[in-house]
Parts: C-alpha cells; sequence; structure tokens
C-alpha cells in the first residue's frame, strides 16, 4: 500500500539491490535509481506513478508512504515501462528494507526460491558450465534437501518460459508456432487460390499471347510481363492489408488482451513485410507466367483450342485438393482446441468456487487478523473464514526437503507448501478423506498439517496416514489427508502437496464463504464494512476464487478465438477460390449443359454433374489430411496433461463440414447453370 497526501493506492513494487539498475538499463527521466537502491529510506518510481501521486509536480524529494509504516522518498524516476516487457513493477524498492526485516531464516535457506537473482556473464562464460558449477555449489552447502537453481537467458524467457524438473517445457512459442503455421496456410491457400483462377482463365488472355508471340515476343518478356502483374496484385494486397492492420490491431488487442503494435520507424519491419510481399507474389505468379507464356501462337491464332488442358486441369484438381486439405486441417485443429478448452473449463476441481472470496492481506493486515476475522463472523451471511499464504488457484512454493518416514533417495520431488490458518479446508468447501481439518479446538494443531492424496502416494504412506510425523521447518504431525483439488495449471496434473497450519497471524489472503441465497451483492457489502472498520486505511480488495481460476484460461482462450478467426479465413478464402472456379466452369460448360437439359436432364441431376468434380477433391483432401492431423493434434494434446483423447467424431464432423461447405459454394452457379434456358446457351449452334 502507498499513500501520499490523501491517496492510497495499491502499487506493484519490486525489491532489488543497487546493482539492478546496471543490469537492466531503463530510461531514466530524473534521479539517481542506483544510488537510490543502496539507501534504506529511497524508492525509485515510474512515470504513471509519480503523476497518480503528484501530478505534475517534481515527484523527486517527494514523500511516499509504505504499507502506513515507513517513509520513503522518491529518489529517481523511471519512463513508464514498455507493454513487451517481461519485468513488470510501479516502483523499485531498496532490498535493504527486506534486510531488516526478521527474515533470517528464509535470506539463509538454500531452498527457498522467494527472490530472483539475475546474473550478467562474461563473453567468455558458458552458460553450461556456470550452471554445472551453480548446482554444485548449492549441493555443497545444502546437503539435508536436494535443491537445485539453474541459470537461463532471460531473452528467451517469455517464449521459452516454462518448465519441468529445470528442464524448458515450452511456453508461449508454441502458441506463436501454432498461429504462424495457420498464417502461413491462409497465405498457401489464397496463393492457390490465384495460381487457379489465372490458369482456369488463360483461354481469355490467350490470343494476347498468341499475337504478342507472333509480332517477336520472346517467352522471357511474356513471363516478365505476368509476373510483374502478379506482384503488383500483391503489392496492392499488401499495402492494404497493412493499413486493414493498422485499423484492425486496437480491437484484436481488447479482444486477446494483449498489447501488440505495428511499428513503421523499424526498419526491420519493413524489410519483412517487403520480403513477403516479394516471396508472395513469386510464388503466386511464377506457374501461372510460365504456363500462359508457353502457348503456341500458331494454334491459338488459327483458333485452334490449347494444349494440354488436361495436364491444367489436373494441377488445378490438385491445387484444390491442396487447398482443402489444409482448410480441413484448420478445422480439425479448431475442433480440437475448443474441446479442450471446454474440457479444462469444466474439470472438476475438487473444492467449491461459489460464493468463496479471497481477500489480500497486504502490509500489516495480517496483524489484525483476529480482529477481521470476528468481525465478519457477525455478519450474517457469512458462513466460514480463514486465511493461507496462497488464493487457493495459485500456490507459488515448492520444497524437495519434506522428510517423511522410509523416504528413498529415489524420491526426491518437488512438493507443493503453503500455510493456512484454522478452517481451512472447511471454507474452501474441500473433502477430507482421513483424519479432520485444522481447528482452535486442538491445542497441539499449530504443529499438524494436512496432506493431499498425491502427496501421500507419491510418500508411499500406508493407512493410517494421519499420526504420521514429517519434518520441514520443524516436526509436523499430519491430522489429515484432503482430497485432491486443482490449482495452478487447470491442465496439468495435481501434484504433492503440503498444508502446515499457521493460526497465529493472517497469511497473504483471507477466504471468506457466504451463503448461497441469490444476495452476494449484499453479502459484499457486508463484508466491506467489516473490512473498512478494522482497516480504515486500506482501500478493500477482493476477487471471487472462481473468477480467478477461470482468468488463468485467459491464454488458451485468446489462442481458441485466434484460431478461430485465421481458420475461418482460411476457409473463406478457400470458398472464394472454389466460387470462382465454378463460375468459370459454369460459363465454360454453359453448351453441355443446355443440351443435356433439352435430352431432359433434371436439374437436380444437372445439380450433381456440375459438382461433382468439386466433392472429389474435398473427399480426397479429408482421406488426405486426417492422419497428418491425428498426429499434428496428438503432439498438441500433448503439451496439456489434463486432456480429450481424440475421437472419431471430431474427423468426422470436420470432414461433413469440409463437404456442406463446398456444396453451399459451387451450388450456387450448379442451381444457376441448371435453371438457365438452354435457348440462350444453344442460340449460336
Amino acid at each position: 500500500l502507498v499513500s501520499a497526501g490523501e491517496k492510497s493506492i495499491h502499487e506493484q513494487g519490486l525489491y532489488a539491490e543497487p546493482d539492478f539498475f546496471k543490469i537492466f538499463h531503463f530510461p531514466v527521466l530524473s534521479g539517481d535509481p542506483v544510488a537510490a537502491l543502496g539507501e534504506s529510506g529511497a524508492v525509485v518510481v515510474t512515470e504513471r506513478t509519480a503523476r497518480k501521486f503528484f501530478g505534475d509536480q517534481d515527484p523527486v524529494g517527494k514523500t511516499i508512504r509504505l504499507n502506513n509504516e515507513r517513509d520513503l522518498k522518491v529518489a529517481a524516476v523511471l519512463a513508464d515501462l514498455p507493454e513487451n516487457s517481461t519485468l513488470r513493477f510501479d516502483m523499485v524498492l531498496p532490498f535493504k528494507i527486506i534486510e531488516q526485516l526478521n527474515l533470517s531464516d528464509i535470506n539463509s535457506s538454500w531452498d527457498n526460491n522467494s527472490w530472483q537473482t539475475w546474473v550478467t556473464l562474461g563473453p567468455k562464460c558458458n552458460l553450461t558450465a556456470l550452471n554445472a558449477k551453480l548446482e554444485n555449489y548449492i549441493q555443497s552447502h545444502n546437503q539435508e534437501a536436494a535443491a537445485h537453481a539453474f541459470a537461463y537467458p532471460l531473452a528467451d524467457l517469455h517464449l521459452y518460459g516454462k518448465f519441468k524438473e529445470g528442464k524448458p517445457n515450452g511456453g508461449r512459442i508454441q502458441i506463436l508456432m501454432l498461429l504462424g503455421i495457420i498464417g502461413l496456410f491462409v497465405l498457401v491457400i489464397a496463393c492457390i487460390n490465384f495460381m487457379n483462377l489465372t490458369t482456369a482463365r488463360s483461354s481469355i488472355r490467350a490470343r494476347e499471347v498468341g499475337v504478342r508471340k507472333a509480332v517477336g515476343a520472346q517467352r522471357s518478356w511474356l513471363i516478365g510481363q505476368f509476373l510483374t502483374e502478379a506482384m503488383l496484385m500483391t503489392f496492392m494486397a499488401l499495402g492494404i492489408s497493412v493499413l486493414a492492420i493498422k485499423l484492425i490491431l486496437p480491437t484484436f488487442n481488447r479482444v486477446t488482451e494483449k498489447a501488440l503494435s505495428l511499428d513503421f520507424s523499424n526498419w526491420q519491419i519493413w524489410s519483412a513485410i517487403l520480403a513477403l510481399g516479394l516471396l508472395t507474389g513469386l510464388a503466386a505468379g511464377t506457374y501461372p507466367a510460365f504456363f500462359l507464356s508457353r502457348f503456341d501462337p500458331t494454334r491459338i491464332l488459327r483458333g485452334k483450342t490449347i494444349a494440354n488442358q488436361n495436364s491444367g486441369g489436373l494441377l488445378r484438381k490438385g491445387l484444390v485438393t491442396f487447398q482443402f486439405f489444409i482448410s480441413i486441417f484448420l478445422i480439425i485443429t479448431t475442433f480440437v482446441i475448443h474441446r479442450q478448452l471446454d474440457h479444462i473449463s469444466r474439470r472438476p476441481l475438487g473444492y467449491d468456487a461459489e460464493n468463496l472470496i479471497s481477500i489480500p492481506m497486504r502490509g500489516e493486515m495480517g496483524k489484525k487478523y483476529d480482529a477481521f476475522k470476528h468481525e465478519l463472523q457477525q455478519v450474517s451471511g457469512v458462513k466460514s473464514v480463514s486465511t493461507g499464504t496462497h488464493n487457493l488457484v495459485n500456490f507459488g512454493s515448492n520444497t524437495s526437503g519434506i522428510e517423511w518416514p522410509g523416504k528413498t533417495a529415489e524420491q526426491d520431488f518437488l512438493i507443493s507448501i503453503t500455510d493456512a490458518g484454522y478452517d481451512y479446508t472447511r471454507t474452501a468447501g474441500m473433502q477430507i478423506v482421513e483424519g479432520r481439518d485444522f481447528s482452535p479446538e486442538f491445542g497441539t494443531d499449530s504443529m499438524s498439517c494436512l496432506l493431499n492424496e498425491t502427496a501421500v502416494r507419491m510418500m508411499g504412506l500406508k493407512p493410517p496416514v494421519v499420526g504420521t510425523v514429517l519434518r520441514y521447518d520443524t516436526t509436523r504431525t499430519v491430522v489429515g489427508v484432503v482430497k485432491d483439488f486443482v490449482y495452478n495449471d487447470g491442465a496439468a496434473s495435481i501434484t504433492p502437496l503440503f498444508i502446515a497450519c499457521a493460526p497465529k497471524n493472517g497469511l497473504s489472503f483471507s477466504l471468506v464463504r457466504f451463503e448461497n441465497d441469490g444476495q452476494w451483492q449484499k453479502h459484499l457489502t457486508q463484508i466491506e464494512s467489516a473490512a473498512r472498520k478494522v482497516y480504515p486505511d486500506q482501500p478493500f480488495d477482493f476477487r471471487f476464487v472462481k473468477e480467478d481460476y477461470q482468468r488463468g484460461f485467459q491464454g488458451i482462450r485468446s489462442t481458441g478465438q485466434l484460431a478461430n478467426i485465421f481458420s475461418g479465413l482460411a476457409i473463406f478464402i478457400s470458398c472464394l477460390g472454389l466460387f470462382g472456379l465454378s463460375a468459370f466452369f459454369a460459363e465454360k460448360r454453359a453448351k453441355e449443359i443446355g443440351i443435356r437439359k433439352v435430352l431432359g436432364a433434371s436439374v437436380s441431376g444437372l445439380w450433381l454433374f456440375f459438382s461433382k468434380d468439386f466433392f472429389k477433391p474435398v473427399l480426397l483432401a479429408f482421406a488426405l489430411a486426417t492422419v497428418p492431423a491425428i498426429w499434428a493434434m496428438g503432439l498438441l494434446l500433448k503439451s496439456f496433461e489434463y486432456r480429450i483423447e481424440l475421437s472419431w467424431q471430431i474427423f468426422a464432423l470436420a470432414g461433413l463440414a469440409a463437404i456442406v461447405v463446398a456444396a453451399v459454394t459451387v451450388s450456387f452457379h450448379s442451381v444457376k447453370a441448371a435453371l438457365a434456358n438452354p435457348v440462350k446457351s444453344l442460340r449460336s449452334e
């Protein structure tokens, strides 16, 4: 909590040593941030934070109050952090403040991961060698517990920031690769459309080619002309695309909760855009240029048909097949992503998240927790109150230093750890499968703990588990086993959990459960009144636990939305190409359709006759796309430990969707041709 004058606002702070600003060179607007972190009574703030408290006044030298207990002078102001910064903070406070607190047990613990360490490596320093030395150094100072640490490049952290047992295990790069592949598919489909429509209508430009060749034009000149035309069309489309991105980007950022920007002053972006346009123009225009330029002028000028049309028709069918191969693959991808998202969002939590809120206990709020709990218990709608180190959704601490009877050297795994107060499982709505909850009725519960089912299983403990003595920070006795519940990652397997009883003071969060009587707004108002009575200087803040849990899926939801957009765009472009081809062939085969109609063919028969040539590539594409899709979706789902099983219904629906889309697209021109008066098409005969 930061206060200045009459304003009190919760800000995101970071404790750091002076060398922090020697490693990270954030733009400094005023003051000396390095010197500021060398003192215990100074603070470094961002421009946005300074403006919040002091308006347009010079903030350097002004005083702010931290958690209503410590005055700090603003010694430096930083420019606001860019939106794509991995480090996020509103202010940086001297680490000396932490050193002055009674945290010797944390600061001296070798298996504590509360602090982050940044290191600048020299040009000759090898990261692998550094990690080997780091591991040996930690083990030599920490022989009692199997603690591990490793260095990792900060530049890679944003994209490759997921780890398992100290090894990179994916991250945002997987999403970028997925969207990049989908975007490439869309571009390939557009190129295929251009090639198909250009070669399909080649007869229209055949006479032009014949005349040019007859008057001496070389084939290379014609190839250059057609490539130039393709390039002009590509760069016109590129310009429209850049303008569209500029207009759509704000809406895109709002929907996906991102902060992407298009920096037109960056020459690298322009180079990439121009290179993309050049490659696209070459990819789309090369084959049509060679195809059109090879026509024999003597045949064309005598009015004969173009030679080798069958080979061109086979190629067009092949391109249409490949186009729908991509479309069906994307449809399957979209179905799988949505089914997986629905699967994890409906996952049984293992506790009752309805009518449950978490209240952050910032600063010194925990010291008055007992008074706060007493006030809450006077509220008629409140059923139960407890406290915990974490907010029930995210448990950020873990250790491999817990000892239990019969532990072997092979049982070296991380166990999530958290502290909790009395009535923790009752307030959260968890199920006790053995033993009981923490309770003030038992005087020894301050030295007790709970385990989840996964911890019991991985520790190899046999029933009865209650009464088992464990050792971590001190000796603790297991008083209960909690049924596994979901935390940290809704798509991951449940990991072992150790809950220590800590009843003396309020912890980082208070959990409050209120009645399920539909009057939640009234209950929240009463809870806020109780909070303001005990903490008059603290802004009231709370979150619904259910919403907190669902918020964890925002990333995959955004990915699903983007996959929807790109897949829909790919299918739409495929349909445009199919629509254009069907229009051309309807015109080309108008006389044949007219003759069939005169001879008694029905409209449905003509529709089937016209459409079957388009259905064959779609069916072939479905057959070809199934096996690669099974393989790719299997890889995609492996990134989720709690995942769906691939079923034949997904592939059947994708194939049916492709056939329906193709049928609807082709039907416009096929039905129109079937209903046309045959007299008009046969008049010249």
